[in-house]
C-alpha cells in the first residue's frame, strides 16, 4: 500500500485511539490536574503510535518483495485483440496458468525445489509471449479478412464465370477473363486468410491446454517432494520433463506460425476458388 492507504488503513486507527486513550486515562488517573493533563497525553500517545505506525507500513512496502507484473500483450507492431474474442479469451487462460505456476514456484518451501521449478516458471513467461504474439497476428489477420467480402466477390465470380463461357475469343473475352482472375484472386486471399487464422487459432488451443495441464502435474510435483524422502532426483527427473514439455510447445507454436505464413503466401492466382461455381 501506499502513504495514502496507510493513512487511512483502519487497524492503524484503532491502535491509535486505544493506546492513546488508555495512555490518557494512566496519565490523568497519577497527574493531580486529572483531564488537564490527561487529554493533551492520550492525544500526544495517540498521534506517536499513528505515526510510527503509518512509517512502519510504508517501509514494510517498499522494502517487500512486489509481484511480478503478469498481463500479456502482443507487440506494438501487432493490434490488441478485442476483448471477447476467441484469441483474448485464450490468451488471458494463458495468462491464469502462467500466473499460477508463478505462485507454484514461488511458494516452494525447498528453496532447491524453488530454484528447480524456476526454470518451468521461465519457459511458460516464454510460452506467453509467443502466445500475446500468436493473438496479435490472429487479430491482425482478421482486420485484414475483414475487409473482403466474400459474398459479394462469390456472386460477381459466378456471373464473370457465366458470362465469359458464351463469349467468342477476342478483345471482350479477354477484358472479362482479367476481370474473372481479379476477382478469383481476392477471393483466394480471403480464403487464405481464414486458414492462416484457423491455424494460429487451433495452435492457441493447444498451446493454453498444455499449460493447463502443465499447472496440474506441477501441483502433483510440488506434492510429492514433499511427501517422498530423498526424492530429490526423481523431483530433478520431472521438472526436466515439464522443462522438455514447455520446450516442445514453444517449438510447435514456431512451427503453426511457419505454416500460417506459407499459407498467407501460398496459392496460385486465377485458379479454382472454394465456394463458386465452376
Amino acid at each position: 500500500m501506499g502513504v495514502k492507504e496507510q493513512l487511512t488503513e483502519p487497524w492503524g486507527l484503532v491502535a491509535a485511539g486505544v493506546l492513546g486513550g488508555m495512555g490518557g486515562a494512566v496519565a490523568a488517573a497519577l497527574a493531580p490536574a486529572g483531564l488537564l493533563v490527561g487529554v493533551p497525553v492520550g492525544l500526544a500517545v495517540a498521534g506517536a503510535v499513528y505515526g510510527i505506525r503509518v512509517g512502519l507500513g510504508v517501509l514494510g512496502d517498499r522494502g517487500g518483495d512486489s509481484p511480478r507484473p503478469l498481463r500479456a500483450a502482443p507487440p506494438p507492431s501487432l493490434p490488441t485483440p478485442p476483448r471477447g474474442s476467441d484469441a483474448e479469451r485464450w490468451l488471458r487462460r494463458a495468462e491464469t496458468a502462467v500466473r499460477t505456476l508463478r505462485r507454484q514456484a514461488e511458494g516452494a518451501g525447498d528453496p532447491v525445489l524453488r530454484g528447480q521449478i524456476g526454470e518451468v516458471d521461465d519457459s511458460a513467461a516464454g510460452a506467453l509471449a509467443d502466445l500475446a504474439r500468436f493473438a496479435g497476428q490472429v487479430t491482425l489477420i482478421e482486420q485484414s479478412a475483414s475487409g473482403i467480402n466474400t459474398q459479394r466477390l462469390r456472386q460477381e465470380y459466378n456471373q464473370l464465370q457465366r458470362g465469359v463461357s458464351g463469349l467468342s475469343p477476342g478483345p471482350l473475352r479477354d477484358e472479362r477473363e482479367r476481370a474473372r482472375r481479379a476477382v478469383a484472386d481476392q477471393l483466394a486471399v480471403g480464403q487464405r486468410l481464414r486458414e492462416a487464422r484457423e491455424m494460429l487459432l487451433a495452435r492457441m488451443q493447444s498451446a493454453v491446454l498444455g499449460l493447463e495441464g502443465l499447472v496440474a502435474r506441477m501441483a502433483e510435483l510440488v506434492a510429492l517432494h514433499a511427501t517422498t524422502v530423498g526424492g530429490a532426483p526423481l523431483t530433478a527427473s520431472k521438472v526436466a520433463e515439464l522443462t522438455n514439455d514447455l520446450e516442445g510447445l514453444r517449438a510447435g507454436l514456431a512451427e503453426a506460425e511457419r505454416l500460417s505464413r506459407s499459407a498467407l503466401a501460398g496459392g496460385a492466382p486465377g485458379g479454382d476458388v472454394p465456394g463458386v461455381q465452376p
